[in-house]
């Protein structure tokens, strides 16, 4: 089914909306203060957009252009994108193409392509801010495993292969980012962690001490690098196959592992994640084995995917457990391959002949049931509007049009409510809109540029996104 704004996107050249000069988003408790009644967070699946043309490569990366187009750069493999035993002579080619409105890729070229070899059709792309540098991380199996391959840029055309490969061996699947806060990129692998695993899926008893309760349990290494260059943690997965006697798996506390609150069958077989504003999101596709006669020690199938988030890329939070990333467009075994493009007020992600997505600054919220309230973090006022992205109700409360409300007041710098700016006079009731207008009668908010304030929102059958101004 496709979006209802979905007949918004066309093949017409879109300018692009300016940068917001405020922007609050909301994941967590961090994003609220002083809360009274009852909150919780979620996270919004992708739906589909609308059916395309495939391209006739993967998209890695996307990055803004300054006319409203998109870089994008993607990849084309010659080999078996399921394998993961070697391929002798297959090549992988580096796309570069521009696109206005994620249908139709303009100027496609091939700016780098490998020599024959036993590559993976993996592949993460993102750029440095601070050298002014693209960074591309590709495998390719040796006798130790998955060895990351690392190729840099200055421009996005001229790539040459990093003198100091491979960087590090892990597993077969990788997301790759830059992260503003830590001003560095951030590897999401797949790993191997030894696990007594009650299900005992594909794979023999573990080399490590010769424990047939173990197996190998997929879970996620997190690594940084200021450059691209040196990692930390500088530790590999070698070894993979145990096929030289010398298996080493990473350490524990660069692991991301399921918890107490999973199920106890619960693995991570892929992270894909990328920056947002002033926060990453990551895309995690769940695995559990299968109990089933037929996948008896066979990789059973996958479970579900979920959005994660964090501030810094390096400690993650996962608060919608149970709401399936990909929603009903994408059963089984798929996953985001790159950040999303932002067109047109709508976050796209392309999943060959389909564009995925949502409204924009839509992948998480508050909200809450009951009557709620809390203040925002504190920010200085630009000389502008103040909009609200809300649902009201709440797109699972549809039913509570004659209950559901917002209203904001604004506070000062002691907290305290600017005379003028009460909530009551700032009421949202019946709306579903990223761009609501926050005024308190005939009253905007730009009348206090300069000024520190903060928000406090009352809300009920209410979800919140963001709160950006606009001119």
């Amino acid at each position: 089914m496709l979006f209802a704004f979905g007949a918004l996107l066309s093949l017409n050249l879109w300018a692009a909306t300016p940068a917001p000069e405020v922007k609050l988003l909301f994941s967590t408790l961090e994003d609220t203060t002083n809360v009274w009644g009852k909150l919780h967070f979620g996270a919004t699946p992708l739906e589909k957009i609308r059916s395309c043309e495939n391209p006739g490569f993967s998209i890695a990366y996307c990055k803004p252009g300054k006319d409203g187009s998109w870089e994008i750069y993607g990849q084309i493999f010659s080999g078996d994108a399921g394998a993961i035993e070697p391929q002798s002579n297959k090549v992988w080619r580096l796309i570069r193409a521009t696109t206005r409105d994620g249908v139709i890729f303009e100027n496609v070229r091939t700016v780098y392509e490998s020599e024959p070899g036993n590559w993976t059709d993996h592949i993460g792309l993102a750029y440095n801010p601070i050298a002014k540098e693209y960074f591309a991380l590709k495998l390719k199996i040796d006798d130790n495993g998955f060895a990351y391959k690392a190729y840099f840029s200055p421009d996005g055309e001229t790539w040459r292969e990093n003198s100091g490969n491979p960087l590090f061996y892990d597993c077969d699947s990788m997301g790759l980012f830059w992260s503003d806060a830590i001003k560095g990129f951030i590897c999401t692998a797949k790993t191997l962690q030894p696990y007594p695993k009650h299900i005992r899926d594909h794979g023999g008893i573990h080399p490590q001490n010769n424990d047939n309760n173990l197996r190998d349990r997929r879970v996620i290494s997190i690594r940084s690098s200021v450059d691209g260059r040196q990692w930390t943690p500088s530790d590999s997965m070698m070894d993979v196959w145990n096929r030289l006697g010398t298996y080493k798996a990473m350490p524990p506390e660069s692991m991301r592992t399921p918890d107490a609150d999973d199920p106890p069958d619960m693995e991570f077989y892929r992270g894909i994640g990328f920056w947002y504003h002033d926060r990453s999101y990551l895309m995690a596709l769940n695995y559990a084995a299968s109990a089933l006669p037929s996948y008896r020690s066979k990789h059973g199938p996958q479970l579900d995917t979920e959005w994660w988030t964090s501030r810094d890329g390096l400690k993650w939070n996962r608060p919608y457990r149970g709401i399936n990333a990909l929603g009903d467009v994408f059963p089984g075994k798929f996953c985001i391959t790159h950040n999303p493009m932002v067109i047109d007020g709508i976050l796209l992600f392309h999943f060959g002949n389909q564009l995925l997505g949502m409204k924009e600054d839509r992948i998480s919220f508050v909200g809450a049931r009951a009557n709620a309230e809390f203040d925002t973090r504190r920010f200085m006022m630009p000389a502008g509007d103040l909009c609200l992205n809300a649902s009201v109700p709440s797109t699972d409360r549809s039913f509570a049009t004659k209950q559901a409300y917002v209203m904001a007041a604004v506070l000062d710098e002691k907290g305290n409510v600017v005379p003028g700016y009460e909530a009551e006079k700032c009421i949202i009731e019946n709306a579903d809109k990223t761009d609501l207008p926050l005024r308190w009668g005939d009253k905007s908010a730009r009348e206090l540029a300069g000024r520190s304030i903060g928000l406090r929102f009352y809300l009920r059958s209410a979800n919140i996104y963001a709160v950006t101004s606009r001119q």
